[in-house]
């Protein structure tokens, strides 16, 4: 796959996140600041969780070695 910003080609391969699951949210949620960042409405999760490893993996992610940049087309959850 070539880079949409720079063209170049990028790397196969996933995300990992060690200890919370990832998501998704509008930007207004994600701007939010302070205690009520606790509380997200319209989180679309992605990844598939393993909560005895504390481990998310979310396949199909793209790294640009040339401008450091991670894109993907990932399937989300309606989970709340």
């Amino acid at each position: 796959m070539d880079c949409p910003i720079c063209g170049r080609p990028m790397e196969a391969g996933g995300l990992i996140l060690d200890g919370v699951a990832c998501g998704w949210v509008p930007l207004a949620q994600f701007r939010k600041n302070g205690l009520r960042r606790l509380a997200y409405s319209g989180l679309r999760t992605i990844g598939t969780s393993n909560l005895l490893l504390r481990q998310t993996r979310v396949p199909d992610a793209w790294f640009c070695p040339s401008c450091n940049k991670v894109t993907g087309i990932f399937d989300v959850t309606n989970r709340p």
